[in-house]
């Protein structure tokens, strides 16, 4: 009882910290600024009593579902909104989900989960109406509501959460099968995790955007048409129903009127994938889009010269530099010196101020500081090119030396030349590499065997907690690692096998500090978010941008409506 009064405190304070976090947001589901005049904050409102209920489950207690909203009028309207990458039709199968939170922007449309983030509350029962882990973290019970169904009419069972957890092969699939010892269905409504061991992180995986395993499809459709069939046209319990892709760059959604938490506020929804800056501005100043992601610093004074749009402003994930190789004796960048040399040649105030007009943050580190066990960063990182050149000659390379290429995040190509300019200042030379966002995640979610080589200047939104992050990115086995570090792995099995809050907390803070002193993953900066509404949307942005936590973009959609 001790062990779990203990693990329920110091989890309850963790999601503290999430909701604490005002003005960060990928993550946590922070503030976001209404407005074009800086107006007032609103930031999600997660309160001690959500916290308990949510959290309760790790005393053995039951975790209920809130009340059901109004079931409200018929859907009416178009919503238009676009996004600011390349679309990869991946993200229509939350099955394969990367470490990336880019496919939730179609997963909270189109599926559901038995547990996810929802506005004011980090792990709320969706498709289950209650939910309990045991006192020991051996098992895990869910008993789902009744008259669940998919968008094709067919009945949702515990058979496809179990044949969904089963199929799931994404993002932390290794963890969750390694530590699961057999599920049982006990009927329709029904069913529980089994664990083989004290398993006391399963409710951070399965139920936040950490990973896809807590998000159902349908078994007996998927197993007929398979991956690639279901990504074609896909079927899911969300609030809205797949009507067609249009190439990738337009998707048509229609409201689900059968959805069981109420009907969505607008009939119908187009996402546009708009990688060009200025043409998804120009869409909003016309009124033919009504929410757009990412406006970047220049067009800032245009937006908030128009009175019809509205600003969201929010500050995301860090971006940091993975140096694939580096490992290998003879890499360049095998001596810490040198990685210590590019974070000293990185003016991150310069980047904050160029790319999103200051709306970032320049202190932190690789893991994003909102996550729950997260190590708080507050020195200031130097930038100091003459000692960044003496730490280059003290490693044998004052001359500098070709990195090869350079490949940041898609579309952050600015990012990546602004960059390659300041690493130029101490001899690092870099070619910028511009891929498309789905080439980029899928070699990123190969971990060591993804082709990248150079510099890659990574950044993701994924949720959980910020051991997650670590075993995603930096243990041997990790699904988008590519460093390889003995220490690592053990303090990793070390906190697998402790059930003690506080000794778990301590090996994170050590192992995080550790991976920070040997410089395996250089800071950049926390990326600022522009987003912008337009008039037709009847809620105000601070209820419509980064209201789920551990997530940035709108939602829940079906909270949404449009004028007229």
């Amino acid at each position: 009882m001790e062990r779990t009064r203990l693990f329920r405190r110091a989890l309850i304070a963790l999601v503290l910290l999430v909701a604490a976090c005002s003005g960060s947001s990928n993550d946590s589901g922070g503030g976001v600024t209404a407005g074009t005049d800086g107006g007032e904050s609103s930031d999600t409102q997660i309160t001690v009593q959500q916290l308990e209920q949510d959290t309760a489950a790790a005393a053995g207690e039951v975790v209920k579902a809130d009340p059901l909203p109004e079931r409200g009028p018929e859907p009416t309207g178009t919503l238009n909104y676009a996004w600011h990458t390349a679309f990869s039709p991946a993200w229509f199968d939350p099955m394969v989900n990367t470490t990336s939170v880019s496919q939730f922007v179609t997963q909270y449309v189109l599926h559901d989960a038995l547990v996810k983030g929802v506005p004011g509350r980090v792990l709320a029962p969706s498709l289950a109406e209650e939910y309990e882990v045991a006192e020991d973290f051996t098992s895990a019970r869910f008993k789902l509501r009744e008259g669940l169904t998919f968008h094709d009419g067919s009945a949702l069972t515990t058979e496809d959460v179990k044949f969904s957890y089963e199929t799931y092969s994404g993002a932390n699939s290794g963890q969750l099968k390694e530590f699961t010892k057999e599920i049982e269905i006990v009927d329709d409504l029904e069913i529980i995790f089994h664990f083989n061991k004290p398993f006391l992180d399963f409710m951070t995986l399965y139920g936040t955007t950490a990973t896809g395993a807590g998000w159902v499809v349908p078994s007996d459709y998927y197993a007929k048409v398979g991956p690639e069939g279901f990504i074609q046209k896909p079927i899911g319990a969300g609030p809205f129903k797949f009507v067609e892709n249009q190439n990738n760059t337009k998707i048509v959604y229609e409201a689900n009127t059968d959805y069981w938490r109420k009907n969505p506020g607008v009939k119908t929804l187009n996402w546009n994938a708009i990688t060009d800056n200025a043409t998804r501005f120009a869409a909003m100043q016309t009124g033919e889009l009504d929410l757009a992601n990412v406006m970047p610093a220049e067009l800032l004074d245009a937006i908030k010269a128009d009175p019809n749009l509205k600003l969201a402003p929010t500050t995301a994930a860090p971006f940091w530099f993975e140096y694939p190789g580096f490992q290998e004796e003879g890499h360049p960048f095998n001596d810490i010196r040198v990685r210590q040399a590019v974070s000293l040649a990185i003016d991150r105030a310069v980047i904050n101020e160029t790319e999103t007009g200051g709306g970032g943050g320049i202190e932190g580190q690789w893991i994003p500081e909102d996550l729950p066990g997260a190590l708080q960063v507050t020195t200031p990182y130097e930038h100091d090119i003459e000692k960044a050149k003496a730490l280059m000659a003290e490693a044998g390379v004052a001359d500098g030396f070709d990195a090869g290429q350079l490949t940041p995040l898609p579309n952050y190509f600015s990012l990546g030349e602004r960059i390659i300019t300041m690493l130029g200042e101490i001899g690092i030379t870099a070619q910028l590499n511009q891929m498309d966002r789905g080439a980029f995640l899928a070699d990123i979610g190969a971990g060591k065997d993804g082709k990248l080589t150079g510099i890659i200047v990574n950044v993701s939104g994924a949720g959980g907690d910020a051991f997650s992050r670590i075993r995603n990115f930096a243990t041997c086995d990790g699904p988008a690692s590519r460093i390889c570090d003995p220490k690592i792995d053990e303090q990793v099995a070390a906190y697998d096998a402790s059930i003690d809050a506080d000794e778990r907390q301590k090996i994170s803070d050590e192992l995080q500090q550790y991976i920070l002193d040997q410089e395996y993953f250089t800071y950049v900066y926390d990326l600022g978010l522009n987003m912008l509404q337009g008039p037709n949307v009847v809620e105000e942005p601070g209820e419509v941008w980064a209201q789920i936590p551990q997530y940035v973009y709108p939602g829940l959609w079906e909270d949404i409506h449009v004028k007229g």
